[in-house]
């Protein structure tokens, strides 16, 4: 006899499988580059690109949400039942809760006040997308795949009619000086950088000595790891200015008991003796 289908299992299942999903897509988000950087290298990761990570990771976090509240609604009874007491009184504030209350208010807490072990997780997170940067090289500058051909050849000091030539030396099939990196990548079945690159080839050179991005939130020890400055001297220099730091303390919160920016903070940092 076959089986009846259920509704009520169908949404249990399909809870625990948008989980999963949503779990797998943001595992793969925290190991991705920064989005200027994934999408001037055209990069991806087991097949996927970053926006598809994102949009899965969005879709499943609806799907898990509604799944969630379908779930609470079957299982209504047993819950209410749950935090009912032995003399049958609603007592949402039982020991399970307020432990489960605590240990979240923690998560949230710690990272807000860049406090470990939560500052830990968020500097590996910046670690890694630096690696990226290293690795594969960074923009002249933000969304740089949407600028045109026209807009970006004074940049290496050269006309447009010079910038397409070089592409097209360079083996790209190019239309005209309007066309985006974007649309020439697209077309020619490389990434934005490459075209760059064929384009101005000194780019790498100057990108090499850009500033870092997002200083704000990079914590001291962060910046020591990746060889930019040295910590025990760092810390020795903000101690001595009164500043109350630590590894794990933010450049934007140094840099906020100075009185200055934190780019500001680490071209002092980095250029001491």
């Amino acid at each position: 006899m076959e089986e009846k289908f259920s509704l009520k299992k169908t949404v249990s299942l399909t809870l625990g499988l948008s989980f999963l999903v949503m779990s797998y897509t943001g595992i793969m988000l925290f190991m991705t580059p920064k989005g200027k950087i994934a999408f001037w290298t055209d990069w991806t990761l087991l097949g996927l690109t970053k926006t598809q990570y994102t949009d899965l990771h969005i879709t499943s976090m609806f799907l898990f949400l509604a799944a969630g509240i379908w779930h609470i609604y079957y299982n209504w009874k047993p819950l209410v039942s749950y935090l009912k007491n032995h003399l049958h009184r609603l007592t949402p504030l039982k020991k399970e809760f307020l432990a489960a209350l605590v240990l979240n208010l923690f998560f949230v807490g710690a990272t807000m006040l860049h406090l470990p072990p939560m500052q830990s997780i968020v500097n590996l997170n910046t670690s890694i997308k630096d690696y990226w940067e290293r690795q594969v090289g960074a923009p002249p500058f933000g969304h740089a795949e949407e600028a045109t051909v026209a807009s970006l050849a004074p940049q290496g000091g050269i006309d447009t009619p010079t910038a397409m030539k070089r592409l097209r030396n360079a083996g790209f099939h190019v239309k005209n000086g309007r066309q985006t990196l974007e649309q020439i990548a697209i077309e020619n079945g490389v990434s934005a950088q490459k075209v760059y690159d064929a384009m101005l080839p000194q780019a790498r050179v100057q990108q090499s000595v850009a500033p870092l991005s997002g200083m704000g939130r990079r914590s001291i020890a962060s910046l020591a790891d990746a060889g930019h400055i040295d910590l025990e001297k760092a810390l020795a220099y903000l101690e001595a200015e009164g500043v109350d730091a630590t590894p794990q303390s933010t450049m934007r919160d140094a840099a906020g008991q100075l009185g200055t920016t934190p780019y500001e903070l680490f071209e002092t940092l980095k250029a001491l003796p």
